[in-house]
């Protein structure tokens, strides 16, 4: 880890002048299996790919002038589709074919991740695909970033007077796609909280952005059992990402597995109350078994496994709900 820490000391003026491309690629060396990455020739391929958009753009925006009705007579709806377009087209970027079916995904290979992957191979997910469009796009000098929608990362452009959302894996297809907060908002089932605490559909922060990174090193390393690790990389991402709901379930569910090392399950200190993620609440409800519970000062409720391996606090409400 020690190979990017220094960077979190910077000013944040001049962390959001710091190209992304390294800052992503410094997390990712600071992997064991990446160490030998050489940062310096992706920079390069981003700059060769941005200009040849540049050049792209500047020989194709008559179109727009033509039929600005196509683009909401939004300029900038327009140059998004150029860059989606070549990042689809001319290059050839997908989404990782053996991941598209699967439910759970582990992350034993981080150039899944990180930039590295999808710029080598032309094959990602949603982490480094949206931060490939984010790199490239700030590059021609707009005002992207990276934007959360649960677990999915999305590229989003804000310039404080209209905002747009890439989604980044939406290719082979022809066009692009360009979701609306509202539908976004429908289709991944979001919460009003989840947009008004500043954790989805909000441009983040280079800063924030960093956080993002590392909880791609702490999911990399979570996924090939370095839990330690893991739990670190967690703390340090939600320091640099503090509203972000995902790093928070992400956090706390490796916490507290940790803490069954440590803890008789019927240990007070043990009964820790946490935000019991939705998926579990359902799983709770599913299962329908009688919970032992115990009242405990603060008129928390502490309950037993629901099933093998699992043990949840909750508060009385929701122990009420889960029962």
């Amino acid at each position: 880890m020690a190979g990017f820490l220094h960077i979190l000391d910077l000013p944040d003026d001049e962390l959001a002048g710091r190209d992304l491309v390294e800052l992503n690629l410094l997390i990712a060396k600071s992997i064991p299996y990446l160490a030998g990455l050489d940062i310096p020739k992706y920079q390069r391929q981003a700059n060769e790919w941005a200009e040849a958009i540049g050049k792209r753009l500047r020989a194709v925006e008559h179109v727009f002038h033509q039929t600005p009705a196509d683009w909401d007579h939004d300029i900038r709806l327009f140059r998004l589709g150029v860059m989606a377009e070549y990042l689809d087209c001319e290059l050839g970027i997908r989404y990782v074919e053996e991941h598209r079916e699967l439910k759970t995904v582990l992350y034993t290979d981080p150039s899944h991740l990180f930039l590295n992957g999808v710029m080598d191979t032309r094959r990602g997910t949603c982490g480094n695909m949206a931060t490939l469009h984010v790199a490239i796009g700030r590059r021609l000098g707009w005002p992207v970033s990276l934007a959360a929608v649960k677990s999915h990362l999305v590229c989003r452009f804000d310039d404080g007077q209209v905002t747009h959302n890439i989604e980044a894996t939406q290719t082979g297809k022809g066009g692009f796609g360009n979701p609306p907060d509202e539908y976004l908002i429908g289709q991944y089932d979001l919460p009003q909280i989840a947009v008004s605490s500043g954790s989805d559909l909000r441009a983040l922060s280079v800063r924030e952005m960093l956080g993002v990174f590392v909880g791609f090193r702490a999911r990399h390393m979570r996924d090939t059992g370095r839990i330690g690790e893991a739990e670190g990389d967690y703390l340090l991402a939600r320091r640099l990402n503090p509203t972000s709901r995902r790093l928070f379930v992400d956090a706390q569910t490796l916490t507290l597995d940790r803490g069954k090392t440590l803890f008789e399950a019927w240990e007070e200190q043990f009964a820790t109350p946490v935000l019991v993620p939705p998926l579990l609440r359902e799983k709770m409800a599913r299962a329908r078994q009688t919970l032992y519970s115990a009242t405990i000062p603060g008129g928390v409720v502490y309950s037993v496994p629901l099933t093998a391996g699992t043990t949840v606090v909750m508060s009385n409400t929701q122990a009420q709900e889960g029962s």
